[in-house]
């Protein structure tokens, strides 16, 4: 027995040849009726296979076979083929939104991994571990950019005083020098790392939009897709429903019967024509 929303839906479903088909597979009614032809053995199956609506939006399904057990299994089938089906079929809106809102959500999350990576590469190529912000790296490169001017101003200094080849004045170039690339280094750093920063605060910010934006679309999905309710599953039958014995032997009796009346109809009109 069933009981949802979507009965006209749920008829056409339990009683589509895809529904007949799944039965027939799962049972492997073709060996139990010994017929190859599966067009034979749907006939047969939909003759043994009665689906009633209520009119209240329960929808009973009985089944008659010769095994008792096997009965019960197939009127069961047919509820969780349908709720199968439905989920295979049912294509919505919210459906759609749902899988394409999971799609973005996967690739914000592979672009966030591979960000990260970059920043671990990024800070170990430059051996900045512990700066991670750009505020510190701009007082670092301020600092540098003190020293260096203070180093050039007294290299100007000195070249007034030595020889362009005095040891003092070759240190003081190299130091200048090395200090240069090292702001460089520094600036550099400080432009790629806030480049990967602003992207990661940026795909962060979308991931956690998305994820929100998942659970409502599961919400609408849940809402909008046809759901069945099982009020009575199919038991084992106690009794034989079919063929009616009672019905038979009634039948077999009243034949008897209207044969022996003609048999002695017969026998009093040849009783009669010997006179």
């Amino acid at each position: 027995d069933k009981q949802d929303t979507g009965t006209e839906l749920f008829m056409s479903i339990l009683t589509s040849r895809r529904m007949y088909d799944d039965i027939i597979n799962k049972f492997n009614l073709t060996s139990v009726y010994g017929i190859s032809n599966i067009d034979r053995v749907r006939e047969i199956l939909q003759k043994c296979c009665t689906i009633s609506e209520s009119g209240q939006r329960v929808i009973s399904i009985s089944v008659i076979d010769r095994d008792p057990a096997r009965s019960a299994e197939m009127a069961n089938f047919f509820w969780e083929n349908l709720d199968k089906l439905l989920k295979e079929m049912t294509i919505t809106t919210a459906k759609k939104n749902r899988i394409f809102i999971e799609e973005r959500l996967a690739s914000t999350g592979e672009i966030l991994t591979k960000l990260q990576e970059e920043l671990n590469q990024l800070q170990q190529a430059n051996k900045l571990l512990a700066i991670k912000d750009t505020g510190e790296i701009s007082t670092l490169a301020t600092e540098l950019m003190t020293k260096l001017s203070e180093k050039k101003l007294e290299l100007e200094r000195m070249k007034r005083i030595y020889q362009p080849e005095q040891p003092e004045v070759v240190m003081l170039s190299a130091e200048i020098k090395d200090l240069q690339k090292e702001l460089d280094r520094l600036t550099s750093y400080q432009t790629n790392l806030s480049v990967i920063l602003r992207e990661l605060k940026a795909q962060e910010s979308l991931y956690s939009f998305l994820t929100a934006q998942l659970e409502t679309a599961k919400l609408d999905e849940t809402k909008n897709t046809p759901f069945i309710q099982v009020l009575d599953t199919a038991v084992v039958p106690q009794k034989v429903y079919s063929p009616d014995i009672k019905k038979i032997l009634i039948i077999i009796s009243a034949i008897i019967i209207g044969i022996g009346i003609i048999i002695l109809f017969f026998d009093v009109l040849r009783f009669l024509g010997s006179i």
